[in-house]
């Protein structure tokens, strides 16, 4: 088992790797990640990085594999406060490297299938780690219940802040008004 440490090609032959028994080990810039930047509304240049440890092997029954983990702290915004957070993400990955949707029917239930794009081209590592990122995304991001400003009040003293002081006008005030009297009704109280 050959270590490549901290340097990780931008392209690989996953079964030549799994033949030859590889192991690779680094890190990936999450600005080479488009779709995931998207996914999680991340501002561009994205910054930050994701730790990748992946060993390349064939396993007892001849399945060419790829086991590892993926660990990241990817900006996020928070579904319940609409605010900045750090969304940590670890992943353990173990997929099956297969040439065709069919071949990844037989592939035992352990592993999720990588199916290679081409024989002869190399396969893009960061997309290849980016897929599992994506698949490892929750639904909605949230700050854990006890930092998350929506939960802990300090949402509502934002909020407050922005209304205007009591007995002064609200800006739109006047619209209800100019609305709202045609019919000879008493227009909106003003606050």
């Amino acid at each position: 088992n050959r270590l490549m440490l901290n340097q990780l090609p931008e392209f690989v032959d996953p079964l030549r790797l799994a033949e030859t028994r590889q192991a690779l080990k680094g890190q990936v810039a999450v600005a080479a990640m488009p779709r995931l930047m998207v996914a999680l509304g991340m501002p561009s240049p994205a910054r930050g990085e994701v730790d990748v440890e992946v060993a390349f092997s064939v396993d007892g029954q001849g399945v060419r594999r790829v086991l590892g983990n993926l660990h990241a702290e990817l900006d996020a915004t928070c579904q319940r406060c609409l605010q900045p957070m750090i969304l940590p993400l670890q992943v353990n990955i173990a997929l099956g490297i297969v040439r065709a949707l069919d071949e990844a029917e037989q592939l035992p239930d352990e592993y999720e299938p990588l199916v290679l794009a081409s024989v002869t081209e190399g396969q893009s590592l960061a997309a290849i780690i980016e897929d599992e990122l994506l698949l490892a995304l929750p639904v909605a991001p949230l700050h854990e219940e006890a930092q998350c400003p929506a939960q802990s009040g300090t949402l509502d003293k934002v909020v407050a802040e922005d209304l205007p002081p009591e007995g002064k006008k609200r800006p739109f005030a006047v619209l209800a008004g100019a609305f709202g009297n045609k019919s000879g009704e008493k227009p909106l109280k003003q606050k």
